[in-house]
């Protein structure tokens, strides 16, 4: 059986301080820098070297004209439609997937004809509801939570609006549709077109 230590011995280790960090939070001068690398006689800089957040991407090109944007679900396209009061089609019209529904409202509204416009929070501003007015409809569109006064709807009518979820329902039947399939913006909206013009003859 061995006998007891008396003394411990220091064990020496052959290692470096580590530089102290510089008031950017990066690591010291002695290691930032560029470096040789590959044999090619390349000179890249090294990773931890530029202090700061890392630079913005660029976009690739054709993501906005293309219609595609950034939303809960992902990479998708938002379609904005007006239809009658038994579901069918009059306009469509797209945007990227986070953008608000006020985009496409200019658009949907100079196709709109009748006595009364429905729609819901999404389209509640004072501005659009003087736009409808001024085509001679009346606005039947409920109001949003922050507003402090509720104005008003004719809860008949605003009934109505289930012909638009119905709508959209049948449209995401097409498979083409619900996953968009097409590259380009004009290709995916020619064929939401044909789609609801089999809509219109179902």
């Amino acid at each position: 059986m061995a006998r007891p230590a008396r003394a411990i011995r220091p064990l020496e280790i052959g290692l470096q301080p580590l530089p102290k960090l510089v008031a950017q939070g990066s690591l010291g001068p002695d290691l930032q820098g560029p470096v040789r690398r590959g044999g090619r006689g390349r000179l890249h800089r090294r990773r931890h070297g530029d202090p700061g957040a890392p630079r913005r991407r660029r976009r690739k090109r054709g993501v906005e004209r293309n219609c595609l944007g950034r939303s809960r679900g992902g990479v998708s396209t938002k379609i904005h439609a007006l239809v009658d009061t038994k579901g069918r089609p009059l306009h469509v019209a797209l945007t990227q997937g986070q953008r608000h529904e006020m985009i496409a409202a200019p658009e949907l509204l100079a196709h709109a004809s009748g006595r009364a416009l429905i729609g819901d929070t999404g389209y509640d501003s004072n501005e659009f509801r003087a736009a409808i007015r001024k085509r001679g409809m009346f606005p039947v569109i409920a109001s949003k939570p922050e507003r402090p006064r509720v104005l008003p709807k004719r809860r008949a009518l605003y009934a109505k609006r289930y012909e638009v979820e119905r709508f959209f329902h049948r449209l995401k039947r097409f498979r083409a549709i619900a996953s968009r399939y097409e590259k380009t913006a004009d290709s995916f909206l020619s064929l939401v077109q044909i789609c609801c013009a089999v809509l219109w003859l179902a």
